[in-house]
C-alpha cells in the first residue's frame, strides 16, 4: 500500500496546490494522499484565513484523503523545527513517501545538498551562534554558515524559500530512514507565482498574493485562482477587522506584563522584552508594531511568532512534543484509510478523532493537545465568534459521507 504524505497551510487551498496534489499522486503512484496541515495559526506566527476546519474540507474537496493537524507548538516555529513535527506525524501515520514543492524540482540535487548540510551540521551550528551574536538573524546566519562551509555552489539552493524548507524535509526523511524507516521523498517543481505574487496570464498565484487581495476586498480577483468554495468564502467575509483585534489583544497583554514575565515568553530574545514595551505604547497598529520590533535579527516572520506566542502565553521550555495524528478532515477513502490503520495496527503514532476521550499512548500528547485548543480559542476571540460553537472540544472532523 502505497500512502503519499504532504506538509501544508493550504492557508488558503489555491490552484498550485491542486497542482502539487495531482503531480505527488502522479510520481509515486500512491492510494493514497494524506496532508498534515497547521492549525488556526501558520509558520509565520499568522492567524490563518480560515480557520483549520474550513481549510481541511477544502482540502478533501480538492482530493485529499485524510488532512491532520500539524500541532501548533511546530506549526508556529522556525522551518526546522515546522518540518521534523510534519516528517515525524506523516511517518507515523505510515506514509511510504512524501511530497514537497521547491523551486529547483531536482530531488538528487536537494537530496546531495542536505547531506553536505548534516555532515557539516556541527561546523554550521558554530558559524550561526557567533553570526547571531553579531546581530543578524537565524535565517541569514544559516545561510552564511552554509556557504562558508559547504561552498557558494552547493548553497545556492539555500536562497530560495521552498527549496530550504525541502532541505529541512529530506534531513528529517534521511534521518528516520538511518534508523530503518523506508519513507522515499519525491519534489514537485513549484508551478506559476512566487509566494507573493500572482499571474492571471498561468492562472497560478503565492497563497501570500491571495490573503492579499482577500483583505484588500479584491475577492473578484483572488477567484482567478481558487476553487468556487473558496472564492466564495473570501466574498463573503470581512477580513479587515481581525488584525485590530488582535492589536488590541497584544498592547493589553504587553503593557499587563512585566518585564520579567515578557522575558520567559518563548522566541523573547535578551533584552527583546524592554523593546516590546516601549514599541507597544507608541505603536497604533499590528502591522506598525510588527515593522518597529524588525531588526537584522528579528526578521518580520520570526517577531510575529514572537507575538502569537505572547497571545497564546507559551513560555520558553514548552516545547516538549509527542507526535499524534489529529484527524481534521476525511474523504471517502480516508475513512479506508484510516481503518486499515486502526485493522492493521500501522501507526506508531496515537489517532486521534475526538480531543474529549484520550486514553492509552494518546494520554501522552494531553498537553501538546491543550495548546492546540487554546490556540484556537484565541483565533475564535479574534474573530469575534462565538468561543463554545466554534471550540475544538465541540466542533467534529468534517467525515464525508
Amino acid at each position: 500500500m502505497r500512502v503519499v504524505g504532504i506538509t501544508a497551510e493550504y492557508n488558503p487551498f489555491h490552484k498550485g496546490h491542486r497542482y502539487h496534489l495531482e503531480k505527488s499522486r502522479e510520481l509515486t503512484e500512491a492510494e493514497y494522499a494524506v496532508a498534515v496541515m497547521s492549525g488556526d495559526f501558520t509558520q509565520r506566527g499568522e492567524a490563518a484565513l480560515a480557520d483549520k476546519w474550513v481549510r481541511s474540507r477544502w482540502a478533501v474537496e480538492e482530493g485529499l484523503d485524510l488532512v491532520v493537524e500539524l500541532p501548533f507548538i511546530r506549526a508556529c516555529d522556525i522551518g526546522s523545527s515546522f518540518a521534523e513535527g510534519a516528517v515525524d506525524i506523516l511517518a507515523g501515520l505510515g506514509a511510504t513517501h512524501i511530497s514537497f514543492g521547491s523551486e529547483s524540482g531536482d530531488i538528487e540535487e536537494l537530496q546531495y545538498t542536505a547531506e553536505a548540510l548534516r555532515e557539516k551540521s556541527e561546523e554550521i551550528k558554530r558559524m550561526i551562534k557567533i553570526s547571531m551574536k553579531e546581530g543578524l538573524s537565524f535565517g541569514r546566519s544559516l545561510y552564511e554558515a552554509a556557504e562558508g562551509i559547504i561552498g557558494r555552489e552547493d548553497a545556492r539552493l539555500m536562497k530560495s524559500p521552498n527549496n530550504i524548507l525541502a532541505l529541512e524535509y529530506l534531513k528529517r526523511i534521511n534521518e528516520i530512514n538511518r534508523k530503518g524507516g523506508r519513507i522515499t521523498a519525491v519534489t514537485v517543481k513549484r508551478k506559476g507565482s512566487g509566494y507573493f505574487e500572482a499571474c492571471e496570464k498561468t492562472g497560478f498565484a503565492g497563497a501570500g498574493a491571495i490573503r492579499r487581495l482577500a483583505s484588500e476586498g479584491r475577492g473578484e480577483e483572488a477567484s482567478l485562482y481558487v476553487s468556487a468554495a473558496v472564492a466564495r468564502y473570501i466574498a463573503e467575509k470581512n477580513h479587515g477587522d481581525r488584525e485590530e483585534k488582535m492589536f488590541r489583544l497584544l498592547r493589553y497583554e504587553i503593557m499587563r506584563s512585566s518585564l520579567k514575565d515578557l522575558s520567559q515568553i518563548r522566541f523573547v530574545g535578551e533584552g527583546m522584552e524592554h523593546r516590546l514595551k516601549r514599541e507597544a505604547a507608541k505603536a497604533g497598529s499590528l502591522m506598525e508594531l510588527v515593522a518597529d520590533m524588525v531588526s537584522r535579527r528579528y526578521t518580520e516572520a520570526a517577531v510575529k511568532r514572537m507575538l502569537t506566542a505572547l497571545l497564546l502565553g507559551i513560555k520558553k521550555g514548552e516545547e516538549d512534543f509527542t507526535p499524534y495524528g489529529r484527524v481534521l478532515a476525511a474523504g471517502k477513502k480516508g475513512r479506508e484509510l484510516l481503518r486499515i490503520i486502526k485493522k492493521e495496527e500501522l501507526a506508531r503514532i496515537p489517532v486521534i478523532t475526538n480531543v474529549n476521550r484520550l486514553s492509552g499512548e494518546a494520554l501522552s500528547a494531553a498537553k501538546s493537545i491543550e495548546t492546540d485548543i487554546h490556540a484556537a480559542d484565541m483565533y475564535n476571540l479574534i474573530e469575534g465568534r462565538d468561543l463554545y460553537s466554534f471550540s475544538d472540544r465541540v466542533i467534529t472532523p468534517y467525515i464525508e459521507k
